[in-house]
C-alpha cells in the first residue's frame, strides 16, 4: 500500500483500519478505526483533507 506525504501532509491510519495493497493514499488523508480502503482506490488529500470515520 503506497502512502505518500506532500510536504507536512501525510496519511494517518487508525490501528484497526485496513488498506488494500493496491490502494494509494496521498497527503492529508485520515482513516478512523475499522475504516477500509479497497483495491485500486486512490485517495488524494492534496487540496482538501479526506477523513473516513470509524466503521
Amino acid at each position: 500500500m503506497p502512502l505518500y506525504a506532500l510536504g507536512p501532509l501525510h496519511p494517518t491510519l487508525a490501528p484497526g483500519s485496513w488498506v488494500a495493497p493496491t490502494a494509494t493514499l496521498v497527503g492529508d488523508v485520515h482513516l478512523g478505526e475499522k475504516a477500509t480502503v479497497w483495491f485500486g482506490a486512490v485517495l488524494r488529500g492534496d487540496n482538501e483533507p479526506i477523513t473516513i470515520g470509524e466503521g
